[in-house]
């Protein structure tokens, strides 16, 4: 992990991509709540304009108060997609043509690189289909090209090249289907267990759903602390 000081650099500017997944955290919340919003635009050197974060979130308008504190993270518009996290303060609320949340430009970002693509632990229950029926399982690690899941046996039996797909539901903006085969059987564990490799469709979704796992494993992650 590395500190970019925005003062006076491009760096910064250079790593924002508008439209790009965010993670909005109140710095003095002890229970670490967070919303997810996308980044709309910026004046250098003054202001970051972010959607308004909406839904039924406890406390929601904590986020709007002026001069409240925002940890914010995001995916970087780099050749490795890498993660950059930073401290902001609640400036005001446009409200029309649409809403939108102002935040100043921050001190440091911290930047951390991810050059290749890991496994992320997760534990997502979800309704799969198979040749054989609907069932359900989880989800127990994942990456943009494949994860591992976990059944009861009595309600199925993986085996190699079946196809499978996943119902995702992950929050109020992760849904969709992902489909993949299964590559690696494990039926004589406890609960069995499969490999998935991913097809080539839903890359957009793949990308979101892993960058999204990636922010919720913050509380364990000292690398994006700021």
């Amino acid at each position: 992990m590395k500190t970019i000081k925005t003062e006076s650099s491009d760096s910064f500017y250079r790593l924002l991509s508008v439209g790009a997944r965010l993670n909005l955290e109140l710095a003095d919340d002890p229970k670490k709540m967070q919303v997810n919003s996308r980044l709309v635009g910026y004046r250098k050197d003054q202001f970051l304009l972010i959607d308004c974060p909406s839904g039924n979130t406890p406390n929601l308008e904590r986020f709007f108060i002026p001069n409240n504190e925002l940890i914010i993270r995001a995916i970087t518009d780099s050749e490795f997609r890498d993660v950059i996290a930073f401290r902001s303060l609640v400036m005001g609320v446009i409200q029309k043509p649409i809403r939108l949340l102002i935040v100043s430009i921050p001190e440091n970002v911290a930047h951390r690189q991810i050059r290749q693509e890991p496994r992320l632990d997760t534990k997502l229950s979800m309704q799969i289909e198979s040749d054989t029926g609907n069932f359900t399982g989880v989800m127990i690690d994942y990456s943009v090209s494949g994860c591992c899941l976990e059944a009861k046996a009595d309600d199925h039996l993986f085996f190699e090249d079946e196809t499978l797909t996943l119902n995702l539901e992950y929050g109020s903006d992760l849904t969709g289907k992902l489909t993949g085969k299964v590559v690696g059987v494990n039926n004589d564990a406890s609960i069995p267990k499969a490999g998935i490799r991913f097809d080539s469709s839903e890359l957009t979704l793949r990308k979101e759903l892993f960058y999204q796992f990636l922010f919720d494993l913050r509380a364990n992650d000292k690398s994006l602390e700021v």
